[in-house]
C-alpha cells in the first residue's frame, strides 16, 4: 500500500518538469544535431480544441464511474468509445495554417520525402510483383529515404490501397474537392520542388492524391485499433472496476496520440496482434494459437525489419514461460512460432525468387549510410533516447511501471515477467546507438509491451473514498493534458 501515491507523484513531477522545459523553450533533443522542432504557428481552431478537451474530460468522468460496480459493463463501454473520439479530435486538431485536415494528411501519405512508400508503391506497380520482388535487393539502395531501409510489406501495402482508391464510389468520398486539391498542390512546392517549366512533371494525378487520402485514413484506422486491442489487453489484467481507468491510461498515452495518419500505426497494429496472440497461448498453450502468432510475427517483419526488436522481447517472455513451465510441448510450439515469422520471406523467395538475405544486408547498409549522414552523437542520444521515450510514455505509465518493477523484484518469484524483458531490450537498443533520436516515435510498438503487466499496479479504489479515486485520475489527467500541451508546442510530424 506505501507504493499507491507513486503514481500519483510520479505524473505530478514529470508532468511539471516537461511543463518547465516548454515554457523554457529547452530544445527537446541536441540542438546541431536534431530536435523536436518547436511549431512556427501556435494559432489552432478553437472548435477543434475545445473537442479534443471535452473528449479528455468525458474520458476522465467516465472513468470515476468505476466505484459503481452495476456500471463498470457501460463506462467501459463509453470509455472506448471516448477513446477513438479523443484520437480522432486529436488527429484533426492541427494549426490554422494546415488547415484543412485532409490536406495535411494527403501530404503525409504521398510526399516522397516523408515515408516513401506511397511513393515506391508506384514502382511496385509499374513492375509488377513478380519482377519487383525478384530484384528487390538490387534496388533497394537506389530507393529514396525509408523505402531504402525497408521490406517489400509497407509498399504492397499501399500499393493495394492505391489500386482500391481507385474505385469511383471512393473517389467521390474522399474529402478532396478542385479548391482543396490547388491547395495540395500549391504545398507540394515545399514538399519536392521541381524545376521550371517542368512543375506539374512529377506532381500526382489527382486520383492519387485522393488515394493517399484513403491512406492516412487506413493508417489512422489500424492506430484506432491497436489502441483498443491494447485496452482490451489491458482490461484482461485488472479487476473489473479498475477496466475504465486502464482503457484511459491507453488512450491519453502520448506517443500513441501523436503520429496516427502515418505507418507507424501500422507497426503498433501488427505488434499489439502479436502480443494478443502471444497472451492467448501462454493462457492456453495450443498448436493454433501458436501458428497465429507466428503468422502475425511474419506479417510484422513483412512490414519492417525493425519489428524484430519488440518481437525479440516478447520471444523472450514466451522462452522465459516455456522454461519455467517446463513442458516440451511449449518449445515446439515456440519453434513453429519461430518458423512461421520467416514465412513471408520464404514464401516471395519460392513464388517470386526474393532474396530476404541480400535484401537484408541492403537495408542494414543503407540504414547505416543514412545514420553516418546524420553524424549524431552518441553519448548525448544514450541517455536523451531514454528521456525522449518517457515523453512518449506519459507520467502516469511511468509510475506504474517502476511500481510494478519493485514488487516484481521484492516478490522474490521472478516469474516471467514482459516488463523486464521489454526493457532488457530497449536498454540494449539503447546502447548500440542504432537509435540516435526520435525515440518517441521509433520506440511506440514497444509500450504496450512495456505496459502490459504494469497496469496491475493502479491503486484500487474501493473503499478509499475521494483519495484514492483522485490518486487513481489525477495521473490520467495529467497524462492527456500534457500529451495535448506537447502536441500544441512541437512539430512532432510534418510531410517535409
Amino acid at each position: 500500500m506505501r507504493h499507491k501515491p507513486l503514481p500519483l507523484l510520479s505524473a505530478v513531477a514529470w508532468t511539471l518538469l516537461l511543463g518547465l522545459a516548454l515554457a523554457a523553450g529547452l530544445p527537446f533533443g541536441v540542438p546541431g544535431e536534431w530536435v523536436w522542432a518547436p511549431r512556427p504557428d501556435l494559432r489552432f481552431p478553437l472548435p477543434l480544441l475545445g473537442l479534443t478537451l471535452l473528449a479528455l474530460a468525458s474520458l476522465v468522468v467516465v472513468a470515476a464511474t468505476q466505484r459503481c460496480p452495476r456500471k463498470t459493463h457501460l463506462a467501459v463501454a463509453s470509455a472506448l468509445g471516448l477513446t477513438v473520439a479523443l484520437r480522432t479530435a486529436f488527429a484533426c486538431l492541427l494549426p490554422t495554417a494546415w488547415q484543412p485536415v485532409a490536406v495535411f494528411w494527403t501530404l503525409v501519405i504521398a510526399s516522397p520525402v516523408a515515408t516513401s512508400f506511397f511513393t515506391e508503391a508506384q514502382q511496385l506497380e509499374h513492375e509488377g510483383v513478380a519482377r519487383y520482388l525478384r530484384h528487390y535487393h538490387e534496388t533497394l539502395p537506389t530507393r529514396p529515404f525509408h523505402a531504402a531501409t525497408h521490406p517489400p510489406g509497407l509498399p504492397m501495402v499501399f500499393a493495394a490501397v492505391r489500386r482500391a482508391a481507385q474505385a469511383p464510389l471512393l473517389q467521390r468520398w474522399a474529402p478532396l474537392d478542385d479548391t482543396t486539391l490547388a491547395a495540395v498542390r500549391q504545398v507540394w512546392g515545399k514538399v519536392l520542388p521541381v524545376p521550371a517549366p517542368r512543375r506539374d512533371a512529377r506532381l500526382p494525378a489527382d486520383w492519387e492524391l485522393r488515394a493517399a487520402w484513403w491512406g492516412a485514413v487506413l493508417c489512422v484506422l489500424a492506430g484506432c485499433g491497436a489502441v483498443l486491442l491494447w485496452a482490451a489487453l489491458l482490461c484482461q489484467q485488472v479487476a473489473e472496476p479498475l477496466r475504465p481507468i486502464a482503457i484511459a491510461l491507453a488512450a491519453t498515452t502520448p506517443a500513441a496520440l501523436w503520429w496516427q495518419p502515418t505507418v507507424d500505426s501500422l507497426h503498433l497494429l501488427v505488434i499489439v496482434a502479436v502480443l494478443a496472440g502471444a497472451v492467448a497461448w501462454r493462457h492456453r498453450a495450443v498448436w493454433t494459437r501458436a501458428a497465429l502468432t507466428g503468422l502475425l510475427g511474419g506479417g510484422a517483419l513483412w512490414l519492417a525489419f525493425k519489428n524484430a526488436l519488440p518481437l525479440a522481447a516478447i520471444g523472450l517472455w514466451l522462452v522465459w514461460t516455456a522454461w519455467r513451465e517446463g513442458e516440451r510441448q511449449r518449445f515446439a510450439h515456440l519453434a513453429l512460432i519461430a518458423t512461421l515469422c520467416a514465412a513471408p520471406f520464404v514464401v516471395a523467395w519460392l513464388l517470386f525468387g526474393f532474396h530476404p538475405i541480400a535484401t537484408f544486408q541492403a537495408a542494414s547498409a543503407s540504414h547505416h549510410a543514412q545514420a553516418g549522414a546524420h553524424a549524431r552523437s552518441y553519448l548525448p542520444w544514450v541517455l536523451l533516447n531514454l528521456a525522449d521515450f518517457a515523453m512518449g510514455l506519459g507520467g502516469a505509465w511511468l509510475g506504474l511501471v517502476a511500481v510494478h518493477l519493485t514488487r516484481w523484484w521484492r516478490s522474490g518469484d521472478r516469474a516471467p515477467s514482459l516488463t523486464v524483458c521489454t526493457l532488457v531490450v530497449l536498454l540494449a537498443l539503447d546502447v548500440s546507438g542504432l537509435v540516435r533520436g526520435e525515440a518517441a516515435r521509433l520506440w511506440l510498438p514497444f509500450i504496450p509491451l512495456l505496459t502490459l503487466e504494469a497496469v496491475k499496479a493502479c491503486p484500487p479504489v474501493e473503499g478509499t473514498g475521494r483519495v484514492g479515486l483522485a490518486a487513481a485520475l489525477v495521473p490520467v489527467t495529467l497524462q492527456g493534458l500534457m500529451a495535448l500541451a506537447l502536441h500544441l508546442r512541437l512539430e512532432f510530424l510534418r510531410p517535409w
